[in-house]
């Protein structure tokens, strides 16, 4: 047992608590005071009673305290929702709250525990519904008060975080849907195409096929995926198509585009198609996404497409460089959302490892006295960390850069270093005025000169290896010291969000939104309206960066492209 915990029952420190039963006659379709079913608990209530009847028995009977843990007994057990006192009134015996001994447990850390809590009677078997005799039954380890508020409070930082990701995933998705609906349909065109879009049937952009049954290929030694309606299932030692392709459904799951740009097999359940030159891969993809196939499914069992049917569907297509201009901009969003997805994911994570580590006593957040641990070692700590400048902060910045972006497979040069440092100090708001208008810019010659590289370098955060393609940064011995900066400095998260945005973004890709980025700076000081014109003039009036222009990456949708990124990434800020 941990030092100064204890193991209790439930029904030792609380009681089972219920409303007052509501019958079917007294509810109503409208009305002022939403009444929770089973069904509706923790969604939208479907149900009301009177302002009267609530009155009455929330006064007479057993009714819950703002902050108390409501939990479903019956369905899906277990489910939590803490009461935020707004008048509502909820199923008796269906879903019940502790009415606790605030001096032995709080309600945070009972919300917490609830989610590692696994329901059994006592003889260990499954269960149907939550008796009030099994929630009394059931064990907690508390420990002092003190201890369960640091715990819940900790744990409750994270859940807003993951909470706030999964509403910036959701809001991200509604915009590339909208983005969807104007771009694949025409009634949005982007700056610099103004070709009429042309009908074709679908059969003209591609041709159909499908492979063979998973058993006659798969090898669990096999380098190349097989793929079925919900993605890779097995491995096979020979590929059916190795360019870019749009897959969906034959039979089963027929409303699941899938995209894939590798060597594949596919299983004979799963069409894929070639496309042909005229078309970008991608654009077809994405108009797939946009068609409702279950309108198309031509068997009454198991949802079923025919390839005959698909080739004579019609679809409206611009001219190529405007689809792979369209898939581009959606490609980015995507990739995006999915790098968001990733994080969330990461959070999630940690968060079942908190809640293993401090629901169980491993970790402690106070000692055993309840007081704060110590602090003495963490000022020593800070004693001894280098003084904050400029250039030591963009040291160990850098470090976590080339922690977060070396790959063996893509070296790490010093523009894209550049870019993302620049990048990350916009993010933060702090000074550019370090970064320059180079040929390749913005760059910052002191950083590499006699600032944060050098720097970086010398503390053997990171080295430098030169070829004839350039310098290559990679980790240094002592990368694991810069990164203990980063946490302590509270920057690390300025690093996560720089893969979340920029992991599998080209050198290129960076160099145009850095440069765009630069330039809204400068037309914003000046007062002057930021629109691919002035932004062209802006870099047309500077010797060195003109003949940015020139490259195939600065096009008029390119840059257009670009603005709308940097806006997104910096609302209204200056440089």
């Amino acid at each position: 047992m941990v030092n100064g915990w204890k193991t209790k029952k439930l029904g030792e420190v609380a009681e089972v608590c219920m409303c007052k039963r509501i019958f079917a006659h007294q509810t109503s379709k409208i009305g002022n005071i939403p009444f929770y079913k089973i069904g509706t608990f923790g969604k939208e209530a479907d149900a009301y009673i009177s302002s009267q009847l609530y009155e009455e028995y929330k006064s007479k009977y057993s009714y819950p305290e703002k902050g108390d843990v409501l939990i479903s007994a019956a369905g899906t057990l277990g489910r939590t929702v803490v009461f935020d006192g707004r008048p509502a009134y909820f199923q008796d015996s269906n879903i019940v709250w502790l009415k606790i001994d605030k001096s032995q447990l709080s309600n945070d850390y009972l919300a917490q525990y609830y989610k590692v809590i696994k329901w059994a009677s006592s003889e260990g078997s499954t269960i149907s519904r939550l008796y009030n005799g099994i929630i009394c039954d059931t064990e907690i380890l508390l420990p002092p008060l003190e201890e369960q508020v640091a715990i819940a409070e900790a744990l409750s930082d994270i859940d807003s975080l993951i909470s706030s990701l999964q509403k910036l995933i959701e809001k991200k998705k509604a915009i590339k849907q909208g983005t969807m609906q104007e771009l694949l349909t025409s009634k949005k065109r982007l700056p610099g195409f103004y070709k009429e879009w042309r009908i074709v049937q679908i059969g003209e952009t591609l041709s159909i096929g499908h492979g063979q049954s998973q058993k006659t290929v798969e090898n669990r030694f096999g380098k190349y995926p097989i793929l079925a309606t919900g993605g890779c299932i097995g491995y096979a030692n020979d590929f059916l198509w190795d360019k870019p392709s749009v897959l969906i459904g034959r039979k089963g799951t027929i409303d699941k585009p899938q995209y894939a740009d590798y060597p594949f097999w596919t299983i004979d359940t799963l069409f894929y198609t070639k496309i042909f030159d005229e078309y970008d891969a991608k654009f077809i993809y994405y108009k797939f996404c946009m068609i409702d196939w279950h309108q198309y499914n031509e068997a009454s069992g198991v949802p079923s497409l025919n390839a005959t049917t698909i080739e004579n569907l019609q679809i409206i297509v611009p001219e190529k460089d405007e689809q792979q201009a369209i898939a581009q901009i959606l490609s980015d969003m995507d990739s995006e959302i999915e790098q968001l997805e990733k994080k969330l994911a990461k959070y999630q994570q940690i968060k079942q490892g908190m809640m293993q580590e401090l629901l169980t006593g491993r970790i402690r957040l106070v000692d055993a006295d309840g007081k704060e641990q110590p602090n003495t070692q963490i000022l020593q700590e800070k004693q001894s960390q280098p003084a904050h400048n400029q250039h030591f902060d963009d040291a160990v910045m850098i470090a976590g850069i080339v922690n977060a972006f070396y790959s063996e497979k893509y070296p790490l040069g010093r523009k894209k270093v550049q870019k993302l440092l620049y990048l990350v100090r916009r993010k933060e708001q702090a000074d550019i005025s370090a970064f320059h208008k180079k040929a390749a810019g913005p760059y910052a010659d002191e950083v590499r000169y006699k600032g944060g590289e050098p720097i970086a370098q010398k503390n053997k955060y990171i080295q430098v290896k030169r070829n004839e393609k350039g310098s290559r940064f990679e980790k240094g011995v002592q990368m694991q010291q810069a990164l203990t900066y980063l946490q302590d400095w509270g920057k690390q998260g300025d690093v996560d969000w720089l893969v979340s945005q920029f992991q599998y973004t080209s050198v290129n890709e960076l160099e145009l939104l850095a440069t765009v980025d630069m330039a809204i700076c400068d037309l914003r000081r000046e007062g002057k309206e930021i629109s691919v014109a002035s932004i062209k003039d802006l870099i047309r009036s500077n010797k060195e960066w003109r003949d940015k222009l020139k490259k195939a990456y600065f096009k008029d949708a390119d840059i257009q492209r670009a603005i709308k990124h940097c806006q997104e990434l910096f609302p209204d800020k200056e440089g």
